[in-house]
């Protein structure tokens, strides 16, 4: 693995458990923000690694889903650009309030971003 990608893994793997910290004490705000930025990073890292591209200043993940050159469809097709769109609502408290009053709201969320994470994680940890 390339330094780059080394340093971008290791971020995403922290925010990946940040993630889950703050899903278990229901911090919904939190749960959501590092839901998006493990997602982001893991791609970044997968861009390092795999392309020749430096990876983007963007928080858009579906620009990065672009830019990797994966196939969303292995894993049923998520709708990533739903993760960017709560990823810019939980930025601020009160448009997250009006999106994330329980933890229902923000479940298919997590559970996508667990998904798409750990796809691209078994890419990457295959090398």
């Amino acid at each position: 693995m390339k330094k780059e990608t080394e340093l971008w893994f290791d971020l995403a793997e922290e925010d990946f458990e940040n993630m889950h910290i703050m899903a278990k004490s229901k911090r919904l705000r939190g749960t959501v923000i590092f839901a998006q930025q493990s997602v982001e990073k893991i791609l970044k890292a997968y861009i390092a690694e795999f392309t020749s591209t430096i990876p983007p200043k963007t928080h858009f993940i579906e620009k990065l889903v672009q830019v990797t050159g994966l196939d969303l469809n292995e894993i049923n097709n998520p709708s990533v650009e739903s993760l960017s769109t709560a990823y810019s609502w939980a930025r601020y408290a009160d448009i997250a309030q009006v999106h994330f009053k329980k933890f229902d709201d923000i479940k298919p969320l997590l559970v996508m971003a667990e998904t798409v994470y750990l796809w691209v994680k078994t890419k990457l940890i295959k090398l």
